[in-house]
Parts: C-alpha cells; structure tokens; sequence
C-alpha cells in the first residue's frame, strides 16, 4: 500500500473571497499603470485571477489595457476589427486645434475612429453645431476628454479630414 501523502505537503486551497480580493487588488494596480508583470510577480496571482484582473480591465479601461498588459500573452484581444477608420500619424507641422476640457452638453456621435489607439475622435453633432471630441489615455499635459469645434457642417467635415489624414491635431 503506496504511504498516504501528509495534509501539510498537499498545496494550500484558495478561498473564494481570497482570490476575490487578490483580483481586485490587481486591477486598481494595472488601473493605477503598473504592468502586469510587476502586478503578477508582486501579488503571486494565478493565471485565473490574471485573466479576471485583465477581462475587468479590458471591458473598462480598453485604451489603458493596451498599455500595462504584457505584449507576449497569448490571447487576441487587441487585433482591432478595422471596422471603423484610424487617424494618420501626424504629417509634418499638423495644425494644433484648441481642445477645450468642458464638455458642451450630449451631442450626436456623426463619425469615429478606431478604439485600439491611445487617442480616438469622435465628430459629433449638436443641432447644427458639429465638434470634434478627442479621448486619449490620461496624461498630465492632456484632459482625458477633450473638445474643439463649433463649426458648420462643411468646414466639420474639413476639420474631420484634415484630423484624419494628420493634417491637423
């Protein structure tokens, strides 16, 4: 008869409420802008609790997670749909727009970019009136939601171009 292994070699289990806290502990870490490779080796989190901290952070802050989670995971969350366009790099000397941080009430979202970058527009629409609003990733010289504009429908569309193309930032 093979010898009964002891309950003190036989790995500790996990309680729920345990992982719980560690997976939430790991998402206010990565929401704070720590990778998750510090996250992980600092936490000692199990591959479950990394993909909970991850899905959470992904469904929440998507521009964010481009940032802080590792490159060489194996799941493919960030290859972008190319369902909607992507503004150009900026080409030369762009023109700089005043972005302004107050917002000018709820407007009608006209057109948009792509989400899978750091910065995404959006042409919006307020009886008229058309504005651009910018949302990058938060930085300290950039408001996270910004806007410009206050324009007639053709010269919108200019400005939607010339931010399209790089012409303009």
């Amino acid at each position: 008869m093979a010898p009964s292994r002891s309950r003190a070699l036989a790995p500790a289990r996990q309680r729920p409420e345990e992982s719980t806290a560690r997976c939430d502990a790991a998402f206010a870490r990565l929401r704070a802008g720590e990778s998750m490779t510090t996250v992980r080796r600092d936490l000692g989190l199990t591959r479950g609790e990394e993909q909970r901290a991850a899905q959470r952070l992904r469904r929440e802050y998507p521009w964010l997670a481009i940032l802080v989670l590792d490159p060489e995971d194996d799941d493919d969350w960030r290859l972008c749909p190319r369902v909607s366009p992507h503004p150009s790099i900026p080409v030369g000397q762009p023109v700089e727009l005043l972005w302004c941080a107050d917002s000018p009430g709820d407007g009608r979202v006209i057109e948009y970019t792509c989400t899978c970058g750091m910065t995404n527009y959006e042409l919006l629409s307020y009886g008229g009136i058309y504005r651009i609003r910018r949302v990058t990733v938060p930085r300290d010289d950039v408001p996270p939601v910004s806007y410009t504009g206050g324009w007639r429908r053709p010269e919108a569309y200019e400005w939607w171009r010339r931010v399209l193309s790089g012409q303009a930032r």
